[in-house]
């Protein structure tokens, strides 16, 4: 499995078990659970999720590595400022 660049881009995900990784510029969004059973599958996922933290800390370490254009999450840049008017009320 690929392992995503941390704060790179906003399209890049991955998925470890059940826990779901999602990357945008400004943020990394985890959710889901994972169980870490003693056997090769949870080594397998056990080095993955290292892999990835270990990503994520180097860029904490070293944010001038990555060019970042602006820090706004996909979230934010999808929000409209104009405003709507509810069709169900």
């Amino acid at each position: 499995m690929t392992v995503i660049d941390p704060f790179a881009n906003n399209h890049q995900s991955m998925q470890i078990g059940e826990l779901v990784i999602e990357n945008q510029e400004d943020k990394i969004i985890i959710y889901g659970d994972i169980d870490l059973y003693l056997n090769q599958s949870g080594y397998e996922q056990a080095k993955q999720l290292h892999e990835l933290t270990s990503k994520i800390i180097e860029v904490f370490e070293d944010p001038n590595k990555k060019t970042k254009k602006s820090l706004s999450s996909k979230e934010k840049n999808d929000q409209s400022d104009i405003v709507i008017d509810n069709p169900f009320l």
